[in-house]
């Protein structure tokens, strides 16, 4: 065991902790669920959403809004953040995350009838 071992506590995965936690903290709660529902139209969506840590994905999106247009920024975001984790981990987690990339490629292929 190493002298002082504590103060190498989390040294390698400790920004992506963080960054995680950041992550679960930007959750929609069951009240922003709630007022999303209320929302007539997807301009309402995109206003309630600004208050939120999605608010900034669609604020360059010109009207009319679109469901493909959300949901394609939606993926787009979540593509960036799960990158820009991957490219910060270090090993064993970097490999895990490659087979999650890796196995998510299959699955989307295996909906498309592209692989057999």
């Amino acid at each position: 065991m190493m002298p002082f071992s504590e103060l190498y506590f989390n040294v390698d995965n400790g920004y992506l902790e963080g960054l995680v936690r950041g992550f679960k903290a930007g959750i929609l709660s069951q009240a922003d669920y709630l007022n999303l529902v209320q929302c007539e139209t997807l301009e309402d969506l995109k206003l309630h959403l600004q208050s939120t840590d999605y608010g900034s994905f669609l604020a360059n999106e010109a009207s009319p809004l679109t469901v493909s247009v959300i949901d394609d920024k939606l993926k787009e975001k979540m593509v960036v953040e799960f990158r820009h984790m991957r490219n910060q981990s270090y090993e064993p987690l970097a490999s895990f995350m490659d087979f999650i990339t890796v196995c998510h490629h299959v699955v989307l292929k295996l909906r498309a009838g592209t692989v057999m």
